[in-house]
């Protein structure tokens, strides 16, 4: 007698309801006698409520529970006819046979097109499953039985697709698991994933269950959609394209939208936002309320295969018109049309009742690669609306992935890297990275761009060219996807170690206290890895490695650095928080290569022993003092001769000597102060710009330099140099120093000044 499998506790959506508000919950519930109480709460029970002559009492679900829940869940609200009930499903092996064994299938769905059984995988903490290869293969020995079950069961004239996903949640998965999946067809899902589908359930209801469908049966036929449209043939450059209408309810089946939200950093074709709720409910009223879209929605239909055009009868004597009329055949599979343009406009139709009736203009590319749709879409954007920056670096990961030129792949590289960084939960920057569909928070504060500038300096990649050799950094690799995981590597570790050193003040993130885990802490951080990736490289090619052994190399210094950092007081951890900007970055750096150099005496970083020197020197208070006496000095000689020279009357200096400015400038500074007098709000570049506008009068005087007729530019060049080194020393919050040589380049103008004016003053002059 042949098997017969059939399934059980898998139910009509309709009788569902109350269990979908059970599984809503984060806490199991249940109502208990009063006198039991003690008992419950010795179990981990807390009391919701008092009743009358009883208590509802809950507790947080158990993880793996939370997760089967979570699951179930989303295909609840996509809208599944058929799902399992309370406890899961059962795979019954023979159905003729009372004392069958039966499988345990958490999550069932069911619709006429598919039949999905999900196992869900979830652990205590983050790590690797020694045993997950096996557990992987069991759920795939499921396939061919549970298919037999719901044809048996659930039968159609046609056959559905069938899929066995695993849905994990804090587990490490490896390459070897990823690999092993793909032989046995399980496609994995992560708890980031899930979370993706949880979150456009929420903005697009039950369409976003193609969209999974899309990721779990790409490239599978979809029975029963094909259709033939009138339309138009067209060439834009050398693509080909064409125009047409089609309902929205038949479009919503066949797209897929690639969210950058969705994969992983190593996904070369996600660039799209994720879509925004608001958005889509403003459409569907306008939808209600009769609104047309006068512009085409864009799309691609990435394999050639799914579409026909069949030229149709042309009118004689038309001539060039542009076009080919004809007849498009449309025979999709699932993710055969990828949405460039106008996702908001297509799932303003989900749900709506105009789905089936109303039609949307289309304009179809052909088989575009991921590299041109993405910049299809930035073109666009792009003239519809300025796209972010932080955006723009996170489209080089697919723009730039082949370029033939190394410094946009390194682009492409880093872009990755970054991402993945926030991505992979093994790294210190999980959850912190600032994406460009992201809102800032306290542990999401380090924004992308800022990590990206970081890691694309040079000496990491590419380093210098030389006589037409070009030298390339320790994380480069020809093959960009193993120089991906290179960098993510290495990274991490160096990342983890620092954070791991520091770690009450790498969890702060940006909340109170904290300055570490920002875009300038995170900054300096990657700068050190730098300066040790060059110290190690001057004892051995450090990029000749292997990346384990890079990372070792790396790890003393990295720990050094973490404990720098744990050592700091709550006053230098606030002043180390206050280091903003390029400047602050270079101080920052400088102070860490100080302290690992008590740690590595070996380790001299260029420049360091210089700085060392300007900070022992202290020579910001004594520029300061001069800087204020040249100040003073220049202010009493240049007023005294702007009066002397202007003597109409008691303001003709004022408005005569000081060009207009510069009155504007110092009035403002008067006004904005409550009041003063004009002569006490000059700035040392007010009095160069009086003794340029008035060179034959202060030449004499102020000129420093050789030559009788020396120019008013070279001349006043002096004071300019000042000006900028009072913009160092004047502003402590940067934390910059003068060197020692400016310092008396500084006592050499302020001796040379001094002379100049006590000299007798020029009646001819």
């Amino acid at each position: 007698m042949s098997r017969k499998p059939s399934l059980r506790n898998v139910l009509p959506r309709e009788e569902l309801l109350s269990f979908s508000r059970v599984q809503a919950r984060d806490t199991d519930q249940m109502t208990v006698k009063e006198q039991d109480l003690p008992e419950h709460e010795e179990k981990g029970w807390t009391v919701l409520r008092h009743n009358k002559s009883s208590v509802r009492i809950h507790r947080p679900k158990p993880k793996s529970d939370l997760l089967e829940a979570r699951v179930w869940r989303v295909m609840y609200k996509m809208g599944f006819p058929y799902l399992s009930g309370p406890g899961g499903g059962q795979l019954v092996l023979n159905n003729s046979d009372p004392q069958s064994p039966t499988q345990q299938l958490d999550v069932v769905a069911i619709d006429d097109e598919v039949a999905v059984a999900i196992e869900c995988k979830s652990y205590k903490n983050f790590r690797k499953d020694t045993r997950f290869a096996e557990k992987l293969a069991k759920h795939a020995g499921i396939r061919g039985g549970f298919a037999k079950a719901v044809e048996a069961d659930y039968p159609l004239e046609h056959k559905r697709q069938i899929g066995t996903p695993v849905v994990t949640w804090d587990l490490e998965v490896r390459d070897n698991d990823f690999k092993r999946a793909d032989e046995a067809q399980v496609v994995l899902f992560d708890e980031q994933e899930l979370e993706y589908y949880e979150e456009l359930v929420k903005h697009v209801g039950p369409a976003a269950r193609y969209q999974l469908l899309s990721d779990l049966f790409r490239g599978k036929q979809i029975r029963g959609l094909s259709v033939r449209v009138p339309a138009l043939q067209t060439r834009m450059g050398s693509l080909t394209c064409y125009t047409f209408s089609v309902r929205p309810d038949y479009l919503l089946k066949i797209c897929y939208i690639a969210h950058r939200a969705k994969g992983k950093a190593v996904d070369v074709d996600a660039y799209q936002r994720m879509l925004n709720k608001k958005r889509i409910k403003d459409i569907g009223a306008f939808i209600t309320d009769d609104g047309i879209f006068p512009t085409n929605i864009v799309v691609n239909f990435e394999d050639a295969r799914h579409v026909r055009f069949d030229r149709g009868r042309q009118e004689s004597g038309s001539g060039d018109t542009g076009g080919l009329f004809g007849w498009l055949t449309i025979d999709p599979s699932y993710g055969t049309a990828w949405i460039i343009d106008g996702q908001h406009r297509l799932f303003g139709y989900s749900g709506h009742e105009r789905a089936s009736t109303s039609y949307l203009n289309v304009l179809a590319f052909e088989g575009l690669s991921a590299a041109k749709q993405t910049e299809l879409f930035v073109d666009i954007n792009s003239e519809q609306r300025r796209v972010p920056r932080r955006l723009l670096v996170e489209l080089d990961a697919t723009l730039k992935w082949d370029s033939e030129v190394e410094e946009k792949r390194v682009n492409a590289i880093v872009s990755k890297a970054c991402m993945g960084l926030d991505e992979s939960q093994s790294s210190p920057l999980f959850g912190r990275v600032l994406l460009s569909d992201m809102r800032r928070t306290n542990t999401r504060c380090v924004s992308l761009t800022a990590l990206a500038s970081a890691l694309s300096k040079p000496g990491f990649f590419l380093i210098r060219q030389k006589k037409g050799f070009r030298e390339y950094g320790p994380l480069w690799r020809d093959d960009p996807m193993v120089s991906l995981k290179r960098t993510q590597l290495v990274v991490s570790n160096w990342l983890g170690t620092i954070a791991v050193e520091a770690v009450d003040w790498w969890e702060l993130g940006a909340d109170d206290g904290g300055g570490l885990a920002m875009n300038d802490g995170v900054t300096v951080c990657i700068r050190m890895l730098r300066s040790v990736l060059d110290h190690l490289d001057h004892d051995g090619r450090v990029g000749a490695l292997d990346d384990k052994d890079l990372v070792a190399r790396l790890d003393p210094y990295a720990k050094a650095i973490g404990a720098y950092f744990a050592r700091m007081s709550a006053e230098k951890r606030r002043r180390f928080r206050a280091l903003r900007g390029g400047q602050g970055q270079d101080t920052g750096t400088r102070e860490c290569q100080a302290a690992l150099n008590q740690e590595f005496e070996r380790y001299q970083p260029d420049g360091l022993e210089e700085w060392q020197q300007r900070v022992k020197a202290n020579t910001n208070d004594r520029a300061r003092r001069i800087i204020d006496h040249i100040e003073t000095a220049i202010q009493d000689r240049v007023l005294l001769m702007l009066r002397e020279e202007f003597d109409l009357d008691e303001e003709a200096w004022w408005y005569e000597g000081v060009p207009v400015n510069v009155r504007k400038k110092v009035r403002d500074r008067i006004e904005d102060a409550g009041g003063g007098l004009e002569e006490e709000n000059f700035d040392l570049l007010h009095y160069e710009v009086i003794m340029r506008q008035h060179w034959p009068l202060f030449r004499s005087v102020f000129a420093f330099g050789a030559g009788k007729n020396i120019g008013k530019d070279r001349g006043t060049g002096w004071l300019r140099e000042i000006a900028g080194w009072r913009n160092t020393v004047m502003h402590p919050s940067r934390r910059d120093y003068l060197g020692l040589d400016e310092l008396a380049q500084l006592e050499h103008y302020r001796d040379w000044l001094d002379q100049k004016l006590a000299e007798p003053m020029d009646e001819s002059a």
